[in-house]
């Protein structure tokens, strides 16, 4: 009779289907299933592909962490103890006008899931890391510290203003306010005005407060700025 109840199992998953929004995947289960003929012959043989499971993503308070689902990624299966088909289609309780129970056709799948085939390398066990499988890619998270790393570009936007780290500069599209000194220790070109609400202090000599020499009546040039 046990043999009858399905629980929970793993699979791979065959194919991704999107129903208002949603996506329902189609599963490949990784275990196989076992029959006994009438002449207690066994054999083993693939379970049917299951079809239009909802897949879980961490969701709660009015956000959600989601992130694409591809064909061979690895998964586990989890089958309701009753029929999932009137909650999935209302949303709210509902009397169960099919009576099975832990049946292959209330599967829902957690992405996530790793055989030793396929694992995670490179777990961080001090930190929170939302991370690409490679690890080249990463939002690393500990005490007091968050650090963001790309193999090609950063892209921070609010409304229309734009940022853009990429591994030659950053781009700002929006005026830049500084309320703190700022140090430039390398060449700056600036393409467009510059104003100065103060004095400009070049190689030491003051442009508010800096004398020239030699000064002559007539056409005659003044000498270098002190």
């Amino acid at each position: 009779m046990h043999s009858r109840i399905w629980t929970m199992l793993p699979g791979i998953i065959q194919s991704i289907a999107w129903n208002n929004g949603s996506p329902y995947a189609s599963v490949k289960l990784g275990v196989m299933g076992r029959f006994i003929d009438s002449t207690q012959k066994i054999t083993f043989t693939d379970l049917p592909v299951l079809q239009d499971c909802p897949v879980i993503f961490p969701r709660g308070g009015g956000y959600s962490l989601t992130f694409p689902i591809q064909e061979g990624d690895e998964c586990m299966v989890l089958f309701s103890a009753r029929s999932i088909d009137e909650f999935m289609t209302q949303g709210k309780a509902a009397p169960a006008y099919d009576l099975r129970m832990t049946d292959l056709s209330d599967g829902v799948v957690f992405v996530g899931f790793m055989s030793q085939k396929k694992p995670l390398k490179n777990i961080s066990t001090n930190s929170v890391q939302l991370r690409s499988d490679d690890g080249k890619n990463f939002i690393n998270i500990t005490d007091g510290t968050i650090t963001a790393q790309a193999e090609n570009e950063i892209t921070l936007q609010v409304g229309e203003c734009h940022l853009q780290m990429t591994s030659s500069g950053i781009k700002v599209n929006k005026p830049v306010e500084i309320d703190a000194t700022l140090t430039v220790t390398d060449s700056t070109t600036i393409n467009g005005s510059v104003t100065a609400n103060g004095d400009v202090v070049g190689n030491g000599i003051s442009l508010d407060n800096h004398t020239h020499g030699g000064v002559k009546s007539g056409s005659d040039s003044t000498g270098a700025p002190q």
